[in-house]
């Protein structure tokens, strides 16, 4: 009874206050315009040491942080405006993040939101080591209790949510070569594998990169296959740069081999 009592600020709508994630969107609506704002929660599962990162002339500043200081924290420090709440459930359905309603907030106020958005982590950080223990890495008992495969997907979807795109198109880069391989060495478990992590991967894309018609040709092994493979990532990158006339040479390469 003492837990729910101390964490009854915390919220999920998605997820669950006995299993959270360890990584979650935390959402308030402004009190006068009903505006959605939003921060992003990540629990760190390995002890970073500060001070390592930290240019020497402000190390004065920093001196008194310790090794576990940054091992949770929000960003933006403070809620920015967000499309609504079903743009936020669904963001965090797809993502499988935890989604935590923080309550309402004066959005001119940001001193104020920040140390609301601070005390949220405060929070989610103390629930997950009461759930957990004090360390945020898996215990044994609860690593055991998971498979290899779900383990790896939720490092993995942690890794994804802090890239960029571009880091995230490069990742989609080895993974396609990845398939590629599986595919012309007909290793079906490796096809698999392969295919699940870019499906994992697509989640943190845009919809217009067609990632599902991407592992489809990577999978054909059929000739032509290969250059359509490589087209439709290249596809990807000219819609990240927005180069759009080079992208639509692309579409009438495409065009003229899946006709």
């Amino acid at each position: 009874m003492g837990l729910l009592v101390e964490f009854m600020a915390l919220n999920f709508i998605n997820g669950s206050l006995s299993n959270p994630r360890g990584h979650a969107l935390v959402f308030f609506q402004d009190s006068l315009s009903g505006t959605y704002y939003a921060s992003y929660i990540v629990l760190l599962p390995i002890t970073v040491d500060v001070s390592k990162y930290v240019p020497p002339f402000l190390m004065n500043q920093v001196g008194e942080i310790g090794a576990g200081d940054m091992n949770a924290f929000a960003f933006p420090p403070a809620p920015e405006t967000v499309e609504g709440l079903d743009y936020l459930q669904q963001l965090a359905e797809r993502r499988s993040d935890d989604l935590i309603d923080a309550g309402t907030i004066t959005s001119s106020d940001v001193t104020d939101n920040m140390m609301k958005v601070n005390e949220i982590v405060e929070e989610y950080l103390q629930n997950y080591e009461d759930v957990y223990g004090a360390s945020l890495a898996f215990s044994e008992e609860t690593n055991e209790s998971l498979t290899d495969g779900e383990t790896d997907a939720g490092v993995n979807d942690l890794l994804y949510s802090l890239m960029g795109e571009s880091d995230r198109l490069s990742e989609l880069t080895k993974l396609v070569g990845k398939l590629r391989y599986a595919t012309q060495t007909e290793e079906v478990t490796l096809i698999s594998e392969a295919k699940e992590e870019i499906k994992a991967l697509s989640t943190f894309l845009p919809a217009s990169f067609e990632i599902d018609k991407l592992i489809q040709a990577a999978v054909d092994s059929r000739k032509g296959s290969e250059a359509l493979t490589d087209l439709y990532l290249k596809r990807c990158f000219h819609l990240h740069r927005e180069e759009y006339a080079e992208l639509a040479a692309i579409e009438t390469e495409i065009a003229a081999i899946v006709k």
